[in-house]
C-alpha cells in the first residue's frame, strides 16, 4: 500500500461507516491509537514522517477496516419488539372492548385513547430512531425548561376538577394533557441527571436528591400524592442502581443508608406535617391506607367483596357483584378489577405478568449496556413503567385507597399512551444503539484491528 497520511487514512476508513454516530467516536478513537504508535516509533529513532507512515500502514486497508466497523457499529432495529407492543396494544384493546360491551355504563376506553394510539405508536419509532444521548446530553436544561412550562401551563391553562390541576387544555392544538402523567417522563431526565454526576462523591448524591424536586412539586402541585410517592420510589431505585454499580466516590453501604433512611425520614416529616396542618381528606387518605382491615374504608371493603367472590378461571359471583356496584368503579381505573371477576383470576395473572415480564427484559438488556448512559436511563424508564403496575394492581385489589392510577396498555387515556409510548421509545432507542459507541464511550476498535491487521 502506498504511503497514506493520517488524516487522509481516517477519513477514508470513515467514509465507509454509515452511522454518523458511531463515525466520530470510531474516528476519534482510531487517531487517538495512531498517535500512540507514532509516540512509540519516534522513541524507536524514526523521523515524525516515518513514525506516522509506519503507525497509518500497520493498521491495514482502510476500506477494509472501514466496511468491518461499519458492520459492528450498525445501529439494529427491533422490530420484532416493535412488532410486539402493536400486539399487547391489539390484545389489551380487545379486553377493553369485550368488557365495554358487557358494561355499556362504563368507560372503558376513550375517544382520546383511540385518536392518540396510533400518533403515540409513530412518536414511540420516532423516539426509537432518535439518538437517547443527546437527551442525556442536555438533561438538566430539559428538565428545568419542562418544569417552567408545566407549571405555567397548570396555572394559565389548568381545568381544575375536584380541586386539582390535573388537565391543562392547549389552545393551539386543541388537545388536553393530563398533567400527573405527564411527570413520569422527568424519570429518564432524572437518570440521565444521576449519570452526569458519575465519578464524584457524597456531595453529588446531594444534588441527586435535589433534582427529584422538580417532578414531585409538580406532582404535590396537582396535588397528587400516590403519584409523588411513584416517582420518589422511582427515583430512589436509579440512585440506588447508580450507588451499587460504584458510580460515586465514597462506601456503598453508607450511601444507601442515607439514601433509603433520608427517604424514611422524609416520609415521616411529611406524615407528621399531614397530621398537624394538612388537609383533613388527604390525612383520612393515609390512615385508610395504613389501616388495612376491612374498616379502612368503604373502596376496601367494596373491592374486597368482589374479589371474594371471583373464580381462578371464568366469571363467578364477583361479576354479580360488580354489576351491583352501579358504576362506582370506574372502568378506566379499574380494568384489572374487571378482569377478575370476568375472566378469573388466572387470566388478570397473566395479564399482568406478560406487561411486567416485557419491562423486566428491557430493564435486564439496560443492565447490561456497555454505555452507563443508556444503562441508567433504560433502567429508569423500565423502572417506572413497573412501578406504575405494581401500583394499579395495589389499588385494584384494595391494598392502596382509591386514586387516579394508570396501567401501560391496560387503561386507556391519550396522555397516557403518549407518555408510555415516549418511555418505550427510549428504551426502544437504547436497544438499537447498543452496538454504537455514543457519548465518549469506546468500543472493541482496537482489539478488532489488532487481529485484522495486514502488513504490506
Amino acid at each position: 500500500m502506498s504511503y497514506m497520511k493520517k488524516e487522509e487514512y481516517l477519513r477514508t476508513l470513515a467514509e465507509q461507516i454509515r452511522c454518523k454516530q458511531a463515525r466520530a467516536q470510531v474516528v476519534q478513537e482510531l487517531r487517538s491509537h495512531i498517535e500512540e504508535q507514532e509516540e512509540f516509533y519516534l522513541g524507536e529513532g524514526l523521523t515524525k514522517e516515518e513514525a506516522e507512515e509506519e503507525a497509518v500502514r500497520e493498521m491495514g486497508d482502510p476500506v477494509e477496516a472501514g466496511t468491518a466497523l461499519d458492520l459492528i457499529h450498525k445501529p439494529r432495529m427491533a422490530w420484532g419488539w416493535i412488532g410486539l407492543i402493536g400486539l399487547i396494544y391489539i390484545a389489551c384493546y380487545v379486553i377493553l372492548s369485550l368488557l365495554q360491551s358487557n358494561f355499556s355504563e362504563e368507560n372503558f376506553i376513550t375517544h382520546d385513547y383511540i385518536k392518540w394510539l396510533p400518533v403515540s405508536l409513530v412518536v414511540m419509532v420516532g423516539v426509537c430512531y432518535a439518538d437517547y444521548s443527546r437527551i442525556g446530553r442536555w438533561a438538566r436544561e430539559i428538565t428545568i425548561v419542562a418544569f417552567a412550562a408545566l407549571f405555567a401551563g397548570m396555572y394559565l391553562f389548568g381545568e381544575q376538577v375536584n380541586g386539582g390541576l390535573r388537565w391543562v387544555n392547549l389552545p393551539i392544538l386543541s388537545a388536553v394533557l393530563n398533567v400527573q402523567l405527564l411527570c413520569f417522563l422527568f424519570v429518564p431526565l432524572y437518570a440521565a441527571i444521576v449519570y452526569h454526576y458519575h465519578g464524584q462523591g457524597y456531595l453529588a448524591v446531594g444534588k441527586c436528591f435535589l433534582w427529584m424536586l422538580p417532578a414531585v412539586v409538580l406532582a404535590l402541585k396537582i396535588p397528587s400524592a400516590m403519584t409523588a410517592l411513584m416517582l420518589l420510589v422511582t427515583f430512589f431505585f436509579i440512585l440506588s442502581f447508580a450507588i451499587i454499580r460504584g458510580w460515586f466516590r465514597g462506601a456503598k453501604g453508607k450511601m444507601l443508608a442515607a439514601v433509603w433512611g433520608g427517604s424514611i425520614l422524609l416520609a415521616a416529616i411529611g406524615y407528621l406535617k399531614l397530621f398537624l396542618a394538612g388537609p383533613a381528606y388527604q390525612y383520612m387518605r393515609v390512615r385508610v391506607l395504613l389501616n388495612q382491615s376491612r374498616e379502612g374504608g368503604y373502596h376496601r371493603q367494596l373491592l374486597r367483596g368482589i374479589l371474594e367472590g371471583c373464580r381462578w378461571i371464568g366469571g363467578g359471583e364477583g361479576e354479580n357483584a360488580v354489576k351491583a356496584a352501579d358504576g362506582f368503579m370506574e372502568g378506566i381505573d379499574h380494568g384489572l378489577l374487571y378482569i377478575i371477576a370476568c375472566y378469573g383470576i388466572l387470566a388478570a395473572i397473566l395479564v399482568i405478568g406478560l406487561l411486567i415480564s416485557v419491562f423486566v427484559f428491557f430493564m435486564g438488556t439496560s443492565v447490561g449496556q456497555k454505555n452507563h448512559l443508556g444503562s441508567i436511563m433504560g433502567f429508569g424508564c423500565a423502572a417506572v413503567l413497573i412501578v406504575q403496575i405494581v401500583f394499579y394492581v395495589l389499588e385494584n385489589t384494595g391494598t392502596f385507597p382509591l386514586g387516579v392510577v394508570y396501567c401501560p396498555f391496560l387503561t386507556s387515556g391519550g396522555t397516557g399512551v403518549l407518555v408510555t409510548n415516549t418511555l418505550i421509545g427510549i428504551l426502544l432507542s437504547i436497544y438499537r444503539y447498543q452496538d454504537v459507541p455514543l457519548d465518549g464511550e469506546k468500543g472493541n476498535i482496537r482489539q478488532f484491528l489488532s487481529m485484522k491487521r495486514t502488513v504490506y
